[in-house]
């Protein structure tokens, strides 16, 4: 059974679910800590596996990193099982000062690792350890509004050419195709053809490759730069109420987003209406074979790597990220493939869709996914809405940030330990 549990943790909301049937003589504790959407996962565990009981507290999510360092200097009240919202969090929990994840690299068989989608555990990894299971995809992919595109007599672009050169013919008529100052589709933009944007470096631990002065930087750093001059990408965020605005007015036909974007960003704020959303494989380049997707989001399941229940933690991270019957009702795209599919039967039977192919896009596109798109000690995203986003505001260029942009990010590599190539 879940056990009634009132944790003091500032910031976070103390929560209990409902005890089930009567715990058996040797069923073994697991304290927990989670965000909320995941509450009823864990509950599901619970009642399915007689031999756990889990105490479950709710963790804001940015309390995570300062919650566990406390506990493991206090050598009190440490988690067994955390839910990971941000992908930096493991790099951030396998440091010398914050040692928490269990090495689950020999316990989770390898058959069922190979059962993710590409790139999907990629976020795990960290030198060449895996120390968490992801729960969910946040790969790139192109939203659009199928009826006003046909309407418009457009064509749903490919690449990235297209997309620019579509945004031109748009611009003049008050329609965008999405965001130039969010950190994270920006982000995306600039990796899409390669850029070495702080890359692992393979078979170098604490390694890492900023260069951001090649073409492969520069030529998408060019386009967003024309895009925000002509108007074709806002100079306002996704969430910000202008551009809630525009999107709810019928302004923003086509928009690059993560998968997620689909059911919990168009559908209710956005609010458009059924039989418009339909979705397109990512964009490549020119000079690509195929395209190269960034994420935004995707969390993961971690384990305490002392433990007094390692069996059990194990059993639980991987119930968690694997188990069909509970990703099936999963909030967004499981990163297990089995999982997945179950899940998306749910999105091709959903009226709400222009196109009953939204889950085959997404499931597509997840081949597409950056293989750097990996665990780090900070937040690039950040220090793009530093040094980036923020110049935009008074004048300044993307291209013109680049190199203030890598002097930030060698910085900050070099203060974490990282050696930079």
């Amino acid at each position: 059974m879940l056990r009634t549990r009132t944790a003091a943790l500032a910031g976070g909301v103390a929560l209990s679910l409902m005890a089930g049937a009567a715990m058996a003589q040797d069923a073994v504790t697991l304290n927990v800590w989670s965000d909320t959407p995941r509450l009823t996962m864990f509950d599901l565990y619970d009642k399915t596996h007689d031999n756990v009981t889990l105490n479950v507290t709710t963790v804001a999510p940015a309390d995570l990193i300062a919650k566990i360092q406390l506990a493991l200097q206090a050598k009190s009240e440490i988690p067994d099982v955390i839910f990971m919202s941000d992908i930096g969090y493991t790099a951030q929990l396998s440091t010398r000062r914050s040692n928490y994840l269990l090495d689950l690299t020999d316990k989770v068989p390898q058959a069922l690792q190979d059962e993710f989608y590409p790139n999907g555990n990629s976020p795990c990894h960290v030198n060449g350890k895996l120390l968490c299971m992801r729960n969910d995809l946040a790969h790139m992919i192109v939203w659009y509004d199928k009826p006003a595109m046909e309407a418009l007599g457009k064509a749903v672009p490919t690449t990235w050419e297209e997309f620019q050169k579509l945004g031109e013919e748009l611009a003049p008529q008050g329609l965008s195709l999405g965001t130039g100052v969010e950190a994270f589709p920006l982000y995306s933009m600039l990796v899409s053809d390669g850029c070495d944007m702080v890359m692992p470096v393979e078979g170098k631990e604490d390694t890492v490759k900023i260069d951001l002065t090649t073409d492969k930087c520069l030529k998408p750093a060019r386009m967003v730069d024309a895009m925000l001059a002509n108007g074709s990408l806002t100079k306002v965020g996704p969430f910000e109420p202008d551009f809630v605005a525009l999107a709810k007015g019928g302004k923003i036909p086509l928009m690059i987003g993560p998968t997620w974007f689909g059911e919990y960003v168009i559908k209710p704020t956005y609010e458009w209406p059924a039989g418009k959303l339909a979705a397109a494989l990512p964009l490549k380049w020119d000079d690509q074979s195929q395209p190269l997707t960034w994420s935004w989001g995707g969390g993961t399941y971690g384990a305490w790597k002392d433990t007094a229940h390692p069996a059990e933690a194990v059993d639980l991270v991987t119930w968690m990220s694997t188990d069909i019957a509970n990703q099936t009702a999963a909030v967004t795209l499981p990163g297990h493939r089995p999982s997945a599919e179950a899940w998306g039967a749910r999105l091709a039977a959903d009226a709400y869709y222009a196109d009953p192919n939204v889950f085959k896009v997404e499931a597509d596109a997840a081949a597409f996914s950056h293989p750097g798109y990996v665990s780090l000690r900070f937040s690039v995203s950040d220090a793009i809405a530093k040094v980036v986003v923020q110049p935009l505001a008074s004048g300044g260029t993307v291209e013109g940030a680049l190199p203030a942009l890598q002097t930030e990010l060698t910085n900050l590599a070099k203060l974490n330990g990282y050696q930079v190539e």
